[in-house]
């Protein structure tokens, strides 16, 4: 019992609502709304470290959701000061026929196919299918001296660092194996924030197949430790650095060598409408270039023309206002250099990969920040990247007024908290009520006169 008084111990049990539900966020009254059963957290402090994790994650389907079945859970890490599954919905050791049926130890390889199955089953986005097969499976590259050849990957993947070390089965991978892994990632603190945890997905997919013993992902997740990011201020483009963006595209062209005899520069136009339109609907690069030409509609009633910026990762479409030139922008874009054009993009052909036109604008945008030639204050250059567009539209609209939750909503963020982490600096109203409290604080300590009003500007950064 020593542990208990060094360590209080303080669980409790919450229910986090989400679509279906019409409930807010952390409201802790039962779920509204039709099929709504809403996952259960249990958050606190557990032998002096934080605990926060999903009963979905130690109970049955049937009783993951039950709130009465949750906090007897609570109270029996309360009692025993461990985290764990209970001992009656403990796994099933399996039978005799079971055992002989498949008794070979399951290979990493298997582990893996089988995780990635999984994740295409789900229905994961091919980004991220890409970004998990990048950590886990063996990749191939193209030769650069050789197009037809190709060679193993640079990246340090799991079945590549396997193969380097020996390692054949699941049960092989231990906590010192995985940290001698991740030492192998050269990548940023992000990056490697991310990979870690994709990893530790994957250990509580081989937990729950049954190929692990129970609680070892809780060990393996416990035992990496959590990888701190050093946050950074949010980069956008300021009015007249934006301004400077849409100059720029004037003199941009895809063809310089050609253009400058002729003076079509296509490309700009087409870079100019590409730009306003990310700029004004926050969508990102990806969603922007493959745009389809019916997710732009106009009310006569109102005279609007919106976008439908529909998000895969909330799954409800959106549609957002968009100014009358943009949308004369949109309707009056030419074709690209080469005549290519599609009755059902806008800046895609439709031909090739998402990810191939994605990297040709990227490209593109590339030129066309060189001309702009933005600085720092500072006098060094600045870094600008097309994500930027979207940061401005969320940036410039905090500081006009809008409500946080409302520029969550047309980002697509899966959850307002997202928006708070990047964006909160910018909330006028924040800021605004912010500095009433201040004031009125200066007030009663006697530094300004009783009921004296002073408005605080709120300027933007980096504003003289």
């Amino acid at each position: 019992m020593g542990y208990r008084k060094l360590y209080p111990i303080m669980l409790k049990v919450q229910r986090r609502h989400q679509t279906p539900c019409t409930r807010e966020e952390w409201d802790q009254r039962s779920c509204a709304g039709k099929g709504a059963k809403c996952p259960i957290l249990i958050i606190g402090t557990l032998n002096g470290s934080r605990v926060r994790l999903s009963t979905a994650k130690f109970l049955p389907p049937e009783k993951a959701r039950d709130f009465e079945a949750a906090r007897a859970l609570a109270l029996d890490w309360e009692k025993t000061g461990v985290v764990a599954r209970p001992a009656e919905y403990a796994p099933a050791p399996p039978s005799s026929e079971e055992t002989t049926a498949d008794s070979s130890p399951v290979t990493v390889e298997r582990a893996v196919a089988a995780f990635m199955a999984d994740s295409r089953d789900r229905g994961n986005s091919d980004a991220t299918l890409q970004k998990k097969a990048t950590v886990f499976e063996r990749r191939t590259a193209r030769d650069p001296k050789d197009r037809e050849a190709l060679i193993p990957s640079q990246a340090t993947s799991l079945l590549r660092h396997c193969d380097q070390k020996g390692i054949r089965f699941l049960s092989e991978l231990d906590l010192n194996t995985i940290r001698d892994w991740r030492s192998d990632w050269k990548v940023n603190s992000l990056v490697r924030q991310k990979r870690q945890g994709q990893v530790i997905g994957f250990f509580w997919f081989c937990e729950r197949a049954g190929w692990l013993p129970r609680n070892y992902a809780s060990d393996i997740t416990r035992g990496l430790g959590r990888i701190q990011v050093k946050v950074t201020q949010t980069g956008y483009f300021q009015p007249d650095e934006y301004r400077a963006v849409i100059d720029a595209t004037y003199l941009y062209s895809d063809r310089p060598t050609i253009d400058k005899h002729n003076s079509l520069l296509i490309g700009g136009d087409r870079i100019r409408a590409l730009t306003e339109l990310m700029r004004w609907t926050g969508l990102r690069i990806r969603d922007a270039v493959t745009l389809e030409r019916n997710r732009v509609s106009h009310d006569p009633a109102t005279d609007i023309w919106s976008v439908m910026v529909y998000q895969k990762k909330t799954g409800d479409p959106v549609y957002c206002p968009i100014p009358p030139d943009v949308a004369d922008a949109l309707r009056t874009i030419p074709a690209s250099q080469k005549g290519n054009t599609n009755d059902t993009y806008f800046f895609w052909t439709g031909s090739g990969l998402p990810k191939t036109i994605v990297s040709n604008w990227q490209r593109s945008y590339g030129k066309l920040f060189r001309l702009t030639a933005l600085k720092e204050p500072g006098g060094q250059p600045k870094r600008c990247h097309p994500h930027m567009l979207r940061d401005t539209f969320a940036v410039e609209s905090l500081l006009a007024g809008m409500r946080l939750e409302e520029v969550s909503t047309i980002l697509g963020h899966s959850s307002v908290r997202i928006t708070e982490k990047h964006y909160m600096p910018w909330v006028r109203a924040r800021q605004a009520s912010l500095n009433q409290s201040v004031m009125a604080s200066w007030a009663k300590q006697g530094k300004v006169p009783l009921g004296k009003s002073t408005v605080v500007q709120i300027r933007r950064p980096g504003a003289a």
